[in-house]
């Protein structure tokens, strides 16, 4: 197993976005594309009383429409610009409804073309990453090899296939393309330049250089294919799949994310619970919730069922990775308390993932065997009530961190675990004498020192008793 140690700061944003995504069904694939295929591509802007319509900037004017190549499945066109600085847009559907502009921006800012010349260019547009781009402007890179056929093509080493085609719809340089198409096996592949071997790039970046060798370990992977212009780098990685192996770092749960679980705290039984999950994209076979209710001592397992499948990660640390996102819905029917943590599979692969060691919710960790700090959902009685007199109090907790120590024979030995947890390292306590600082002491207790880098784990002691009786340590001592 591949593991990583995951950013726990992770953010979360467009969560919105996100949860309508997870309403789509398991089984679809979430492209770029939120809509339909068009019924039509205009190339609309300011040069198309240029190329005969009526006037500029008319998305119903079908004289600069791109053609749909179904083997491609990309639209195209070719038309005789002429010399100037022009500007354009993709228009779907012959309006300005849905138009996509620089950087396949949906509404986004004008393209521009300069023509030092009049000539010819090709304009593309592919519905599955909105980006509209031209053969003047732009890199129009292609990567045959002898996968092709593989993903759809008519044959091998076509450097007209466009499902071959790498693209940059974020405008960073970087074209791209990523694929789950090509089956377990040895290829190899090389750039081509404007769908023709004029212009090839092999291994090294070199023009007409020997082809580049790629392996795929197993079905399913993620092949990502990316060549820069600027300095005719290429490269070449198999990513997730079904290969038996559970990527760790794809892994998440945080149980204070409505992202994650909805809803948050506790609940009244009867209230249906929905807890999601993540794994990069294509990555497990299965993820299930196993779950201990105390109300009855019963343990069970439930499957999740993979609701949203390619989206984005949400990870500031991996921007261009894609996850899928598990769910289940639990309803309690009782009043207790719900344990929950998640088994993950990728054939005969498993991992764990739980809360992590200090057992407070958020973001867990995922472990190669079973380690049971679970997620907690309180199940309280519905009938319950607040004492009025403290709905609008203040209520204090006055802990002091050293007692007088009454009676020595009960004093905690080093090695006792508190609160009965299990006797882990961070579960022993720590027993310390009365002047010396507790663990994670702030600036306060002595100047200039500096905190604890760590979370303190409350399991300082400073000889003092804690079992009561005559004179049994429960007096501060002033």
């Amino acid at each position: 197993m591949r593991r990583h140690q995951r950013f726990r700061w992770l953010a979360m944003p467009l969560i919105a976005l996100l949860l309508a995504v997870a309403a789509l069904p398991g089984g679809s694939p979430a492209l770029a594309s939120h809509t339909g295929q068009p019924t039509s591509v205009t190339v609309a802007g300011s040069l198309q009383s240029e190329l005969g319509c009526p006037g500029d900037w008319q998305p119903e004017c079908a004289i600069t429409q791109l053609v749909y190549d179904a083997d491609d499945t990309v639209w195209q066109g070719v038309f005789s610009v002429p010399a100037g600085s022009w500007e354009y847009k993709a228009a779907l559907n012959g309006s300005w409804d849905e138009n996509y502009g620089a950087n396949a921006t949906p509404g986004g800012a004008n393209i521009s073309l300069d023509m030092p010349a009049a000539g010819s260019v090709k304009f593309y547009y592919s519905h599955d990453t909105h980006w509209i781009a031209d053969n003047r402007t732009k890199t129009i890179a292609v990567a045959p090899g002898s996968y092709q056929s593989e993903i759809g093509c008519p044959g091998d080493w076509d450097p007209g296939c466009l499902r071959s085609w790498l693209q940059d719809p974020d405008g960073d340089g970087i074209y791209v393309l990523e694929t789950s198409a090509i089956p377990a096996g040895n290829y190899e592949f090389k750039i081509a330049i404007n769908e023709s071997w004029d212009e090839n790039y092999g291994a090294g970046g070199v023009p007409d250089g020997p082809n580049i060798p790629f392996t795929v370990p197993a079905d399913g992977l993620k092949v990502r294919f990316t060549f820069n212009p600027a300095t005719k780098a290429i490269s070449v990685g198999t990513g997730h799949g079904n290969d038996n192996n559970v990527e760790y770092f794809g892994l998440g749960h945080n149980s204070q994310s409505d992202l994650y679980r909805v809803p948050f705290g506790a609940v009244n039984p009867g209230t249906p619970v929905t807890l999601r999950f993540r794994t990069y994209a294509n990555d497990v076979t299965s993820v299930r919730v196993r779950l201990y209710d105390t109300s009855v001592n019963q343990e069970t397992f439930l499957p999740m069922e993979r609701v949203a499948r390619g989206v984005s990660c949400y990870d500031p640390a991996q921007p261009d990775e894609s996850c899928d996102y598990w769910q289940t819905t639990i309803t309690p029917a009782r009043m207790g308390t719900l344990y929950y943590r998640f088994i993950v599979t990728d054939g005969s692969a498993t991992a764990y993932y739980a809360d992590d060691q200090f057992k407070d919710g958020g973001w867990g960790e995922a472990t190669p065997s079973m380690i049971d700090n679970s997620y907690v959902i309180t199940v309280f009685d519905p009938l319950f009530k607040p004492i009025p007199w403290m709905r609008d109090a203040v209520i204090y907790q006055i802990f002091p961190d050293r007692f007088r120590n009454g009676r020595s024979n009960n004093d905690p030995r080093g090695t006792e675990p508190r609160y009965g947890y299990p006797s882990q390292a961070l579960d022993r306590i720590l027993v310390k004498q009365w002047g010396d600082l507790p663990e994670g002491y702030c600036r306060k207790y002595v100047s200039p020192a500096q905190p604890w880098a760590g979370k303190p784990p409350g399991r300082t002691n400073f000889a003092g008793a804690r079992a009561g009786g005559a004179n049994g340590g429960k007096t501060p001592k002033p």
